[in-house]
């Protein structure tokens, strides 16, 4: 590590994609709507099992889950209040940025043309396999196994389960953006809970 213009250490930072940086989740209530004409609040997506939360049948979810995954939705969602004008300043200060996300693989170009389109800065991107989802490409999703091999000094997600894991299994300052799936998630003393963009900001002063 070395020192930024501000004197400060430079960190490594975790950045996930969806509802971090892409607003992903609370479109899915109008699609949930739009195909199965069923009305649930984002309030009331408590749980990270989408299946679950929306009262879908097995084939419902796998057509929902193959939906949201279109090139034209994904390049379709809007950032994340301040999440670009945050990343852009932390880039601006030296910090290294590094993309994390659990998406498909089949969904990496894609998610590279989204970023590249709304300027997102990073220095690397990597997809994970945060949820053993089959159909998962080896050769371009690393296991978490190996993720924990890699240093953070900062995270910032959306899921409950990844932040203890970076907080418990890698020592990582993470800070936890609220939503209604994570607000289950048990205190941890690496783990801040963050409203918004404006709470995250000032973590890798």
């Amino acid at each position: 590590m070395g020192d930024n213009r501000a004197g400060n250490l430079l960190k490594t930072i975790y950045v996930d994609v969806d509802d971090v940086v892409s607003k992903t989740t609370e479109t899915y209530t109008r699609i949930v709507e739009a195909e199965f004409g069923r009305k649930v609040a984002f309030d009331a997506l408590t749980t990270f099992d989408l299946k679950k939360s929306f009262q879908l049948t097995d084939n419902e979810y796998h057509y929902f889950f193959d939906l949201v995954h279109m090139p034209e939705l994904l390049l379709g969602y809007d950032p994340v209040a301040g999440a670009v004008d945050t990343l852009s300043h932390w880039a601006g200060q030296g910090h290294r940025i590094e993309i994390v996300t659990g998406r498909p693989t089949s969904a990496r170009d894609v998610t590279l043309e989204w970023l590249e389109r709304h300027g997102v800065p990073h220095d690397d991107f990597l997809m994970v396999d945060k949820y053993n989802r089959p159909g998962n490409d080896p050769a371009i999703a690393v296991s978490k196994e190996e993720l924990a091999a890699r240093a953070y000094d900062l995270a910032v997600e959306d899921s409950g389960d990844m932040a203890i894991f970076l907080a418990e299994n890698m020592g990582v300052a993470t800070a936890l953006i609220d939503r209604p799936w994570n607000w289950a998630c048990p205190s941890h003393d690496r783990v801040v809970r963050c409203r918004s963009w404006d709470d995250i900001r000032p973590l890798a002063a």
